[in-house]
């Protein structure tokens, strides 16, 4: 009998594993459910238009794409190559930049006017994440929007629930709300860095 290791869900390892049995496993690109968040998000904007905006976790792009109708440029990472390649081909606009990286490589975020947090925060523990949202904050310019859509359930890959990822955001000192909503299934804020 051979025993697998199991691999840690927040791991790139993991999330490789799921988009190599599927290449879209949370169904980002036709579910109900996601639709509304994006549409939440873009709504959430207010009609504004962003220079350069930068989307950590962006799976398979299908938030990216509504992020185009906004933005002059996107830059979206993954840490799973084969989400990326999947973005790629969803999303041939030269505005559209995919790298294969984590959040941590990427930092600092100069030159971003807008930056997505959309379903990533709960993946990190409670220090990992407060510290990555201060290093955002710290590299991010004044000015500059941050926005953040993350599902209410539970799940066992999750080591936080979407609010405790929304309370350690809201309670940044340089993050001042200007945006909240609460649906159902997941909450969304809009804030900004001082």
């Amino acid at each position: 009998m051979i025993f697998r290791k199991k691999l840690d869900p927040s791991s790139a390892s993991f999330f490789e594993q799921k988009y190599r049995k599927t290449a879209d496993p949370w169904n980002f690109e036709k579910s109900q459910y996601e639709q509304a968040r994006y549409d939440a998000i873009i709504a959430a904007l207010a009609g504004r238009r962003y220079h350069k905006a930068f989307e950590p976790g962006c799976s398979v792009g299908a938030l990216t794409a509504k992020l185009l109708t906004v933005c002059d440029q996107v830059e979206a990472i993954d840490f799973a190559a084969s989400a990326i390649a999947t973005a790629r081909q969803r999303n041939p606009d030269p505005r559209a930049h995919f790298q294969v990286m984590s959040l941590p490589e990427r930092l600092p975020l100069l030159g971003f006017d807008l930056i997505v947090l959309s379903e990533i925060g709960y993946y990190f523990t409670a220090e990992q994440w407060s510290e990555y949202v201060d290093s955002i904050v710290s590299t991010s310019a004044p000015g500059s929007t941050l926005i953040a859509a993350h599902w209410l359930g539970v799940s066992q890959d999750h080591r936080l629930s979407g609010d405790e990822v929304h309370a350690t955001l809201r309670a940044h000192p340089n993050l001042h709300l200007q945006h909240e909503e609460r649906h159902p299934a997941f909450r969304l804020d809009r804030l900004e860095r001082s």
